[in-house]
């Protein structure tokens, strides 16, 4: 029986005694050290493979997420288009049925009057525009409205299918000063602007103390925005010798544009027209329609606002001399409010004019004052919003509905298709 003999370690290569050369290697040692390089390959293999499959993911979302917005924002942008076609579609209906009740011999016709009651006005209260409902109420405001027979029923379902919200907001242009009116030569129609803007500058105490704190003249302020846009180089009564004096002063000097504004903001860039004077008194000016020196020579509907369809501040701010002092002021907003939106108390003839005017302020009411309202209007702005998801999209349209020269004007014009209406403005966000 053999005894056991302990194992004989790896000894190095020996020479006279001497170890020459490394120890050798133990094929255990060997072994452990293959093992460990083997789980830092497959280590940094799976890192690498999981970076791959991460990176992956995170395209694939990123990818799906980019989809689903450009996929909202081309929804929310037919939502948007859809409520503004479908605006002017309801004003221009409204418009062609009061034509044809004014035609109608039967009776005794109907007075072209536009406000409380007109079928354009209920989109603002159907579909908010500052807080847009869900286009699945389309079909029931149709329904409501008594449209469903006269609407294509494909056309709603498609408007629905593309679900999402609007809102719809349609606005009088006809209910504000327009500015442009003095840049044709008209003397008389833009004098009559002049004193329109002057009032609205002056009708409280808060506008006059603002007036005196910044060293301000309604009356100048006025006639700065005349000399801003008209062709005439004198500057009467704005305070300066020369129109172009307050601007030269500027880096870089400026001259007066001398001729129509482009928007009201344009405003800002008037001798003493400051942001805050913009911020307060702008929702009441406008710039549309561009009146040419024809049309104004012609009529003076240009200066025309329409009664019906006025805030009752600026209207209050008009009158402010026939309403007296002390509680007066106060007292016409919250009458003028019951009026037009209790009652739907509304003028459609010069006559009911002087009737509401004298309801409102008295019989001791300005007659050229009078002569400035009017119950018809012809340009409109439509507000057109499209929510889908998290895409919002807005449009902004300004139309101008045609007479019938206007249209007999278009109608040789083989460019276009006829239209009864044009478009002077647009903008989409």
């Amino acid at each position: 029986m053999k005894k056991n003999t302990p194992r004989r370690k790896n000894l190095p290569a020996m020479k006279f005694l001497f170890p020459i050369g490394d120890l050798p290697e133990d094929s255990s040692d060997r072994a452990k050290s293959e093992r460990g390089v083997a789980l830092m390959v497959a280590v940094m293999i799976i890192s690498i493979m999981m970076m791959f499959a991460a990176e992956f993911i995170v395209s694939s979302t990123v990818n799906l997420a980019r989809a689903t917005s450009l996929r909202d924002n081309v929804r929310a942008e037919y939502v948007a288009k859809s409520a503004a076609n479908w605006a002017i579609w309801l004003n221009l209906f409204d418009y062609g049925l009061a034509l044809q009740l004014k035609a109608d011999k039967s009776g005794a016709g109907a007075a072209m009057a536009e406000g409380i009651g007109s079928i354009w006005n209920k989109l603002d209260e159907a579909f908010p525009f500052d807080t847009p409902l869900d286009v699945g109420d389309i079909a029931k405001f149709s329904e409501a409205m008594g449209m469903s027979q006269i609407m294509d029923s494909k056309v709603l379902e498609l408007i629905e299918s593309l679900g999402g919200s609007m809102g719809v907001k349609v606005e009088d242009e006809s209910s504000r000063i327009n500015l442009n009116v003095c840049a044709t030569n008209q003397t008389t129609q833009c004098n009559s602007v002049l004193m329109q803007v002057e009032a609205l500058l002056t009708c409280t105490d808060v506008e006059t103390d603002f007036m005196k704190k910044n060293d301000l003249k309604p009356g100048e302020i006025a006639r700065r925005i005349r000399d801003w846009v008209d062709e005439n180089p004198s500057a009467e009564g704005s305070g300066y010798s020369d129109e172009n004096d307050p601007y030269q002063k500027r880096v870089p000097p400026l001259k007066a544009k001398n001729s129509a504004l482009d928007s009201v903001d344009d405003l800002l860039l008037v001798d003493g027209w400051d942001r805050e004077l913009h911020a307060y008194f702008s929702p009441y000016l406008t710039v549309w329609p561009y009146i040419n020196d024809g049309e104004a020579a012609k009529s003076k509907e240009a200066v025309k606002l329409n009664i019906n369809t006025m805030q009752p501040e600026a209207l209050k701010c008009l009158f402010a001399h026939e309403q007296g002092d002390g509680d007066a002021k106060i007292k016409f907003v919250k009458k003028y409010r019951e009026m037009m939106e209790q009652n739907g108390k509304i003028a459609s003839t010069d006559k009911d004019i002087k009737d509401r005017l004298a309801e409102l302020f008295g019989t001791g009411t300005d007659k050229e004052k009078g002569a400035w309202m009017t119950t018809n209007s012809s340009t409109f702005r439509v507000k057109a919003k499209g929510i889908v998801g998290e895409q919002t999209r807005t449009l902004e349209y300004v139309i101008q509905r045609l007479n019938k020269a206007q249209l007999a004007a278009g109608a040789g014009d083989t460019s276009r298709s006829p239209s009864p209406w044009s478009l002077l403005f647009f903008r989409m966000n």
